[in-house]
């Protein structure tokens, strides 16, 4: 596993990162115990660093994966919150809940508008800078899907690290059309600010390209971490075969793809545009919000395509 610093934080990671949501009850809900095994598996494997979130629900499954572990292990964690009093809470609950007297990187999550950037730094930001002067959490940043909202942040001379969604086709990344979006995120690389990738795989979309996908992701040379969410032994193991550049047979991807499903996000606004490009009527509308019909749905992709929120992922 190679490892390194994340930009100016001091802190040290592998290139290859463990995203928790997809096991978390957000999503797959996998079992505590079940999803601390994985977690553990890949830590014995040389993998360090592992991201998580206020609203994920996984926290045990990592604090359960790092009892009694006495290897190198990296928590980035998050919080939509937006005020002073809310994010030290936050992170006063990341603290306890993992068992951890410091937390690594805590990011301000999920910023999407610019507008809603100027509001968090008025609070939540300034939260995590005295946080990170009294040694409480290590370095401070954000996540975000919005190239704005990163190009921006990119200039706070404070910001420490970044999570942006990162992917071969760009899918999900609001205002990235038209954009050198790999040379501004090299400039941001530059600068010394830590870049961590989130959705290699486009939230699934990339499922039936997984090397290629993930081969682009690793090989980026100006992010320092690509996050990969895994439920299951075989796709830790394809994974990491992919990272190695070690051959992958077709059984072990279907192995590692199969019981794949699309997942309908909570934040679904109910428009009804995948409604109208299933072919195979495997999604309803049920109070206001898209529900999916398994034994219909055949994983063709093309609700994802019409959602323009990316509120529909593969998972």
């Amino acid at each position: 596993m190679q490892y390194t610093m994340l930009g100016k934080t001091g802190i040290r990671v592998s290139r290859f990162a463990f995203g928790t949501l997809t096991m978390a009850p957000m999503q797959r809900d996998v079992p505590v115990e079940d999803g601390a095994q994985l977690i553990r598996e890949a830590l014995q494997r040389g993998v360090t660093l592992l991201d998580t979130a206020q609203a994920y629900g996984s926290y045990p499954h990592i604090r359960r994966a790092i009892e009694g572990y006495r290897g190198e292990v990296v928590i980035a964690s998050k919080s939509a919150t937006k005020c002073y009093r809310e994010m030290e809470e936050a992170v006063r609950e990341a603290c306890q809940e993992l068992g951890r007297e410091i937390i690594d990187i805590f990011l301000m999550h999920a910023v999407q508008r610019e507008e809603d950037l100027a509001e968090r730094r008025e609070g939540a930001w300034r939260c995590l800078q005295d946080l990170k002067k009294k040694g409480v959490i290590r370095a401070a940043g954000l996540s975000t899907h919005n190239f704005n909202v990163f190009i921006e942040a990119a200039g706070w001379p404070e910001i420490d690290v970044m999570h942006p969604i990162f992917n071969m086709i760009s899918f999900g990344l609001l205002n990235a059309e038209g954009r050198d979006v790999p040379g501004i995120i090299k400039q941001a690389y530059e600068k010394g600010i830590g870049l961590y990738a989130m959705k290699p795989l486009a939230g699934g979309h990339l499922h039936k390209n997984v090397e290629s996908a993930l081969r682009f992701a690793f090989d980026f040379p100006y992010m320092h971490a690509v996050t990969v969410g895994m439920v299951k032994q075989e796709e830790l193991d394809v994974n990491l075969k992919i990272y190695y550049r070690q051959p992958v047979t077709e059984a072990e991807l279907q192995a590692a793809a199969s019981n794949k499903r699309m997942y309908v996000v909570i934040f679904c606004q109910g428009c009804g545009r995948c409604l109208e490009t299933c072919e195979q009527g495997a999604i309803a509308l049920r109070e206001g919000k898209a529900v999916i019909d398994y034994h219909s749905c055949i994983l063709c992709g093309y609700c994802r395509q019409a959602c323009t929120q990316n509120f529909i992922r593969i998972i």
